[in-house]
């Protein structure tokens, strides 16, 4: 049973040991971790985001992706900005003004996250940087070192079936995830290994310690 998601108490502590350091580079790494759990966007697609784009996903209330940005080419991507995808999202652009004060914006628009290639010019930060960068707070966290940006998406794809209290969640994930058939989306009804564990250790009998008993609650807690 392979694992390529966060469980809820993962989330947690992947997204606080970030947002407790305060550095702007550790609040931007926070900021854009908790947009692509809220999302499930693909990390190629994230990365391309530029302020203007989300300056207008804030005054809309959606965050329209053209199809030239995503997978495939052949349809763009809508994102409802939620609350907490627009708190996320409108402290990136802050951060964003601040972190590229000075830099020439490239002729696609002032990136969402700046970063830096390998001559030191500025840009917006590359695919690897961000794998790097979630590797590093994974590390942090005391989390799998394999953690990765994609995870996020799969991680989106989790927590809407397990909260939503819809007739039909597997509809919602595959609409928030742009799958063009519920057969892709099927995946997030598998047993997570967090619950394969609890009802395990239920059948086998035995009294669990509460400390496990407590970290297995949290993992899979709706």
């Amino acid at each position: 049973m392979q694992k390529r998601y966060l469980s809820e108490l993962e989330q947690s502590r992947l997204l606080s040991g970030a947002s407790m350091v305060h550095c702007p580079l550790a609040q931007r790494d926070y900021n854009w971790m908790a947009a692509l759990i809220l999302t499930g966007m693909r990390i190629q697609e994230f990365s391309r985001l530029t302020v203007p784009m989300v300056q207008k996903a804030l005054q809309s209330g959606w965050l329209v992706t053209p199809k030239s940005m995503c997978k495939g080419g052949r349809r763009g991507n809508e994102y409802l900005m939620t609350a907490r995808l627009r708190r996320h999202l409108a402290a990136l652009v802050k951060l964003s003004d601040a972190l590229g004060a000075g830099c020439d914006v490239p002729p696609e628009g002032q990136p969402l996250v700046w970063g830096r290639d390998i001559s030191g010019r500025a840009g917006p930060l590359s695919v690897r940087s961000y794998e790097l960068r979630v590797k590093l707070w994974a590390l942090h966290a005391g989390l799998d070192p394999r953690i990765s940006p994609h995870w996020f998406r799969h991680t989106r794809g989790m927590n809407i079936v397990r909260r939503s209290r819809g007739d039909n969640p597997l509809k919602v994930a595959q609409i928030a995830l742009g799958h063009a058939s519920l057969k892709s989306t099927g995946v997030y009804l598998q047993m997570s290994r967090e619950e394969y564990e609890r009802e395990i250790q239920l059948v086998d009998g035995g009294r669990l310690p509460k400390a496990v008993a407590r970290r297995m609650a949290q993992g899979v807690a709706a």
